[in-house]
């Protein structure tokens, strides 16, 4: 038996069944170099997944690897009952680089924490539990992310904290509008958004929460200014927009730094995770000061 093998049968005797393990044959990575890993039976690879879009600046980065010895050698934890000067100083970088105005930010471990957040700010500010998400879209593992997620095949309860309601988004593969050229589809998903507020809510909508390039729906990537369509309508009733950043974040669109920027518009909230931390964990909120400040409750975070 080798040693993935050995294993694999580990694996299956502790860890839950719905863990997808990818390959007919699982393979274990024990180290990497720059693009490149390498499995525990030395077979090495150029490895194109990044860790699920997570390791964007490699592995042994000396920089990054110079930064973790120099903190774990003074200490890994306090809690946010201190000040916290590398915190401080990293919102304050990521307030100014989100182009929301009079930023402030809400660290978190994952984008699916930063996702259950956003909701928590949307529903509290708004005094409504009502969602409008994407189809096709996915948001996290979470009790409230998969509320929001509009994939049967990610969706492991019907059961929610929220209200929610799918709209279009970009996907004109499979939409009923994707026939059109770009313009008239933005206009048709646009319409649809409208005619969905008026039968399928109460009105008082919290929040829509979108993907700028859906990844798992596809990597959908809808007509540029689409979403900034849609905020028109948002902004008539007060809907707060939530850009879900996690996946096209910091650069990784290309020709802009959030996903947003493709649109033309700029979101009451973001929320970021994934190539920040380089597979550390941390995660992310960024929202409207008047917004991140509605909570009303205590709130410590270990």
């Amino acid at each position: 038996m080798g040693k993935h093998d050995d294993l694999l049968k580990r694996h299956k005797a502790v860890l839950p069944a719905w863990i997808a393990l990818y390959y007919q044959h699982p393979i274990s990575l024990v180290d990497g170099d720059g693009r490149r890993v390498v499995d525990a039976e030395g077979n090495e690879y150029l490895d194109f997944f990044g860790g699920i879009l997570t390791t964007m600046t490699g592995y042994k980065t000396p920089e990054v690897v110079k930064a973790i010895q120099e903190q774990a050698a003074k200490m890994l934890h306090t809690s946010t009952l201190y000040l916290i000067e590398g915190q401080i100083a990293l919102a304050e970088k990521i307030a100014g680089l989100s182009g929301i105005p009079d930023a402030k930010v809400f660290f978190t471990n994952s984008g699916t924490e930063a996702n259950d957040t956003a909701l928590l700010l949307a529903t509290a500010y708004r005094q409504s539990n009502q969602v409008l998400a994407i189809r096709n879209s996915y948001h996290g593992r979470s009790f409230t992310a998969i509320a929001i997620t509009g994939n049967r095949s990610w969706s492991a309860s019907s059961l929610s904290p929220v209200q929610v309601t799918y709209v279009h988004g970009g996907y004109k593969y499979r939409s009923p509008f994707g026939h059109l050229p770009d313009k008239e589809f933005t206009a048709a998903c646009v319409a649809d958004l409208e005619d969905l507020l008026t039968i399928a809510t109460a009105g008082d909508v919290a929040c829509m929460i979108f993907e700028p390039i859906q990844g798992v729906g596809g990597f959908v990537t809808p007509p540029d200014g689409f979403f900034g369509e849609m905020k028109k309508v948002l902004d008539r009733s007060g809907i707060l927009m939530i850009s879900d950043e996690v996946q096209t974040g910091w650069g990784r669109t290309g020709e802009n730094f959030w996903g947003y920027q493709a649109h033309g518009v700029v979101p009451d909230m973001l929320t970021f995770a994934k190539g920040l931390g380089n597979g550390l964990a941390i995660g992310g909120v960024v929202a409207r000061g008047e917004i991140m400040d509605c909570l009303s409750a205590n709130s410590i975070s270990t």
